[in-house]
């Protein structure tokens, strides 16, 4: 492996120079629970192999067919090179060189400079807003860290919230667990009986599944709950399909039939729980029949499912991020953590929920960030843009810096996101690396390094390690890290703040200069030297509720004042979905139409809209399927490769028809990220019940015959 060496020459963003041959320890950046070690072998100063690290105990030296072919993608000839400045009207239908006339870094930074100065002068710095989304997960570069903290907490620009994943889930847990990171997710290898809840884990978590394998190995059942038979429920041993958006009310259901079956831990719920009467009260309507109804699952399932829980302990479950994207969201992942307190595996190796281990991580943001955000005069989420954009004032959002972002792709209500973006007094910058969606809407894209190119730490929402990622190579043409495009921007609004030019060696080292870190000798030369480290928060065996649960009453809480305060009431409830899961007639104009729950969950081919443009994806993916189950095809008059409109009053979307028996009646399923698709024109711009969380599986459409257009 290649270590620093401190006599080396340096980039100008403070970092040494790559080696021009050897191979270079990194880790993947990308929005996604698996956090994979790798390494990048360099021959002549070019990157020429890339493949998972082999002694990390999770990433185990395999990728993902999504990561695979990154030094391709990279390398993809719409790859944005140089700062550009628009010469043509905002919008879609330019390509980049008629759009845009190449500008010199001075230049562009120089602009940048005047216009935020221009607008704190006038507005005050409020009417900033540096926008952060999840293209890059790390706590340098990315949206989780200090890039641009330092800045912005020193200007008090508008904070910014990103809400676009998986908040909902998180909120609803910290009334119950108290965090997120349940169990080890190492030690599903010890469960008993194994639920993964609304997750297609071969696709979005793959290293977890020969966990899940040497589990089954044993003789652990696996039981997928899903309303798509996807890759990972073909290999379940039970596949339940409620519903879309009906989780909570199952949950309950399971709850129930679990007590009136008398298979509940008893010991643990008196020694370690706390408000079981109260929850026990509230799940009495929650019959087998009456769940059955709500999820459209037979009742046998129910008692059947409810039994088999307990059944062969300990019980582990996998909770994915998809089933909480609806306006119940919060409260259906508190009633699922239920059931793990009601076996009594909290606290037991192989036992527990595995949703995000990513509070484990216990970086001193505060420090690498220059000061904390309570600072800021206000705080937007990203999932609200529409709304920020075209109704605050006090003041209105006059400038938007949008980085490891495409909300024109990712974000709820397309149509309402594009015309917020077209408003002619909205100046708008984008760090970029590909011309997204987004950066037709764009006034100033400066181009950006990608992971192998940068300095990074990275964690994990799946496994107990922290990574380092050391450049590998120097950027192409003139792309620039994105904390090196904020130091330069300091310099250009002329701040003379010395801990606004902070080295990336710096800010990582004040990641980790804590006590937790320093004491297990994590340190950024040590990571430097093997790449990752396990986190000293979750020493191995680690059970993270054996001594209590970091709740106000130190037990698992069934009843949580907080909730009650906070308006989510004392007892985990039901919240039926607002429109999935209560599939009506009904279409345009009163016209009578058979409408359809959509589920539009992750690709097998990218990682939301990451490298979804390149040459190498779009080769692979052809046209945006829409997944059917044959009989609603049969009644739309529609056969397999057909063009299709999918529609409801927000918006509409193309796709094509793909028959497949594995969606459940009037239901159809989608993939999100896709580039020119537009999905997210159907979905509204509102807030789950928790942590305003977005609602991507909230959503009725109806299906029309595809359109000229």
């Amino acid at each position: 492996m290649t270590a620093t060496d401190p006599g080396a020459p340096r980039r100008p963003d403070g970092h040494p120079s790559p080696p021009r041959d050897g191979i270079v320890l990194g880790s993947c950046p990308l929005d996604c629970p698996d956090g994979c070690s790798w390494l990048v072998t360099v021959s002549d100063g070019r990157a020429v192999r890339l493949r998972g690290n082999p002694d990390h105990p999770f990433t185990r030296g395999g990728l993902c067919r999504k990561v695979n072919p990154w030094l391709t993608m990279a390398a993809d000839p719409s790859r944005i090179l140089e700062p550009m400045r628009r010469v043509a009207p905002k919008g879609p239908g330019l390509p980049v060189a008629e759009a845009f006339e190449p500008i010199t870094w001075d230049e562009a930074l120089g602009e940048l400079a005047t216009r935020f100065t221009d607008i704190i002068d006038r507005s005050g710095p409020a009417a900033i807003w540096p926008f952060a989304g999840t293209g890059n997960v790390g706590f340098i570069q990315g949206g989780a860290g200090p890039a641009g903290a330092r800045l912005w907490n020193h200007l008090g620009v508008s904070g910014h919230q990103i809400s676009i994943c998986s908040v909902s889930g998180h909120v609803g847990m910290s009334y119950t667990t108290g965090s997120a990171a349940g169990m080890d997710p190492e030690d599903v290898a010890g469960a008993g009986t194994i639920v993964i809840w609304g997750s297609n884990t071969l696709v979005t978590n793959r290293h977890l599944w020969p966990f899940i394998e040497g589990a089954r190995a044993d003789g652990a059942p696996l039981i997928v709950i899903d309303p798509v038979r996807t890759r990972t429920a073909d290999r379940a041993d039970i596949h339940i399909q409620p519903r879309v958006g009906t989780d909570g009310a199952l949950a309950l259901g399971l709850a129930r039939a679990m007590i009136d079956a008398g298979v509940v831990d008893t010991s643990f719920i008196a020694a370690r729980t706390t408000g079981y009467g109260e929850f026990d009260a509230a799940l009495r309507p929650w019959t087998p029949e009456r769940t059955a109804e709500v999820c459209g699952v037979n009742p046998a399932v129910v008692s059947s499912l409810a039994r088999t829980l307990a059944g062969r302990g300990p019980l582990a479950i996998k909770l994915g991020q998809g089933m909480q994207r609806h306006a119940g969201g919060g409260q259906t992942a508190r009633i699922v953590s239920c059931l793990p307190a009601l076996t009594g595996d909290y606290g037991r190796r192989g036992g527990g929920l595995v949703y995000s281990t990513a509070d484990r991580y216990r970086f001193d943001l505060e420090a690498a960030g220059g000061g904390g955000v309570e600072g800021r005069p206000r705080h937007l989420a990203m999932t609200n843009l529409v709304a920020n954009l075209t109704t605050l004032d006090d003041p209105p959002v006059e400038a938007l810096l949008v980085h490891g972002a495409n909300p024109v792709v990712s974000n709820p209500d397309t149509d309402g996101v594009r015309a917020a973006l077209s408003r002619p007094d909205l100046f708008t910058a984008v760090i970029e690396v590909f011309p997204t969606e987004t950066v037709d809407y764009a006034d100033l894209v400066l181009p950006s390094t990608l992971q192998h190119e940068q300095y990074e730490i990275n964690d994990s929402f799946s496994h107990l390690y922290v990574s380092l990622n050391r450049p590998a190579v120097d950027p192409p043409g003139q792309c620039l890290p994105h904390t090196e495009i904020f130091r330069r921007l300091a310099t250009a609004m002329a701040i003379d703040e010395p801990s606004l030019q902070a080295s990336d060696l710096e800010l990582a080292a004040a990641l980790l200069d804590t006590e937790e870190y320093r004491s297990a000798g994590i340190t950024v030369e040590a990571l430097e030297e093997r790449g990752w480290a396990r986190l000293p928060s979750s020493p191995a065996p680690w059970l993270p509720f054996a001594d209590g649960f970091p709740t106000p009453s130190g037990r698992f809480e069934f009843a949580s004042d907080r909730a009650e305060r906070e308006g989510h009431g004392r007892v985990p409830t039901y919240r039926p979905p607002t429109e999935s899961g209560r599939v009506t007639a009904g279409g345009p104009g009163g016209a009578e139409r058979t409408v359809y729950d959509l589920v539009a969950a992750a690709s097998d081919h990218h990682v939301n809209s990451v490298f979804a443009g390149t040459e190498v994806v779009r080769s692979r993916t052809g046209a945006p399927p829409l997944r059917i189950n044959p009989g609603d095809a049969e009644r739309e008059g529609l056969a397999d490769g057909d063009a299709v409109d999918v529609a409801n009053d927000r918006g509409r979307f193309r796709a094509v028809v793909r028959l497949d028996d594995g969606v459940g009646p009037r239901t159809v399923a989608t993939d999100k990220g896709w580039w020119g698709m537009g999905v997210n024109a159907t979905v509204r711009e509102v807030d789950s019940d928790m942590g305003r969380g977005a609602v991507f599986h909230d959503n009725r459409v109806w299906l029309e015959p595809a359109s000229g257009r």
